[in-house]
């Protein structure tokens, strides 16, 4: 049985080893109207599967924070306008923008205000529609409590940052392995929807050695009684 357990675990421990945050990859799938088309829109709030806040983002809109439309408070992801000058960005808007939920961070200078997605089992990419994008925003992907690659907001392929923000793109990252995702922003809110997470799925040798595993116990549990 220690045989066993040991194959297992030495079998599982390249899959989940960290790469370097140097190795993270980052693609920029699509922008304001096209990323609109590409994303659920009934969905924009729902998490990953296995995937809990354990420090939550204010969920907009919000009566507390009433201001999106201009965007003043914070500019959804959806916002066909430029902050603080009612100038469009030149994309078709969706029909009551407005009204479609998003997740915000709000800036502090200091990062003191992080939210955390947690997972219980590791993950190998992560998806969101990111709007707004500010050089303050700033993911962090961490690993047991390492953080194992970063990501900003000017850091985004093909994506012009203006100041102010504008605008959303939907991004895809991948090649690193984690199991929390932090989100924080020194200037300007961080506002982003539609997250996505892709599991490290185990190999077949893992799910062999398991279902070894649990006959072992079987039988010896039978051999007991």
């Amino acid at each position: 049985m220690k045989s066993l357990i040991l194959a297992l675990g030495l079998i599982a421990a390249p899959l989940l080893a960290p790469l370097s945050a140097n190795a993270l990859s980052v693609t920029t799938v699509a922008q304001n109207a096209a990323a609109w088309a590409q994303v659920n829109t009934q969905g924009t709030v729902t998490l990953p599967k296995g995937g809990t806040w354990t420090s939550a983002p204010i969920q907009m809109p919000d009566t507390s924070f009433p201001q999106i439309d201009p965007c003043v408070s914070f500019c959804s992801p959806f916002d066909p306008k430029v902050f603080g000058t009612g100038q469009s960005i030149g994309a078709t808007p969706l029909a009551n923008w407005q009204t479609i939920p998003f997740w915000a961070t709000w800036q502090t200078p200091d990062r003191s205000n992080t939210n955390i997605l947690s997972f219980g089992t590791v993950q190998k990419g992560l998806g969101l529609l990111w709007g707004s994008m500010d050089v303050g925003n700033l993911i962090e992907f961490v690993l047991n409590g390492k953080v194992v690659g970063t990501l900003a907001g000017d850091q985004l392929p093909g994506v012009t940052i203006g100041n102010p923000g504008r605008g959303a793109a939907l991004i895809s990252v991948s090649n690193l392995f984690f199991n929390e995702v932090r989100f924080s922003s020194t200037s300007g809110g961080f506002e982003y929807s539609n997250i996505t997470a892709s599991p490290v799925p185990l190999p077949l040798p893992v799910f062999g050695l398991m279902a070894g595993l649990g006959g072992l116990a079987l039988i010896r549990g039978r051999r007991r009684a």
